[in-house]
């Protein structure tokens, strides 16, 4: 460390010299001030340069490892690959009628699950699941995906509520 830091100040000393070498050289005038402009921006960025290393050669932090992984091209390749499901899921619990979703990629094709009250439209539904598969995963192609739509009993409250209807 002490050495890196010895070596830093000797390159800001001799960039000091040369600047102001060069400036005793040059005539007095514009060039001479051009000069010392240049030789300033060349000092501060020789300044700055150890910080700037120390701030890229930084270790991640726990947060983004755990984000990111082991492998971070892996990693976030699976972040984005789950956020891409959440947003397809998203979609299709806006389909009036539907009341879960779950999404999973096996291969190439999806394995979609939606459970629904009701009797949806069951080729509209399909064909809005595909569509918002597609949109979420950002492909221009349709996307081959098993869809399955399970019929939901009713929530448990209506239940309760339709059988104190009938008894009074």
């Amino acid at each position: 460390m002490i050495g890196v830091i010895g070596s830093w100040v000797k390159t800001l000393i001799v960039i000091v010299l040369l600047g102001n070498l060069a400036e005793f050289v040059l005539p007095k005038g514009d060039l001479r001030r051009y000069t010392g402009l240049v030789v300033g921006l060349i000092l501060l960025l020789a300044m700055i340069s150890p910080v700037w290393s120390i701030l890229h050669s930084a270790r991640p932090s726990l947060i983004q490892q755990d984000l990111l992984g082991t492998n971070s091209s892996q990693g976030l390749h699976q972040v984005i690959r789950q956020e891409e499901w959440n947003q397809a899921k998203a979609m299709v619990l806006t389909y009036p009628g539907v009341t879960g979703c779950t999404i999973q990629q096996s291969g190439s094709r999806f394995d979609v699950t939606v459970k629904t009250t009701g009797k949806p439209n069951l080729t509209q539904l399909r064909h809005y699941i595909n569509d918002a598969l597609q949109v979420a995963m950002g492909t221009p192609e349709p996307i081959s995906a098993n869809i399955r739509i399970l019929d939901a009993p009713p929530p448990a409250s209506r239940s309760i509520e339709m059988a104190r209807h009938k008894e009074g």
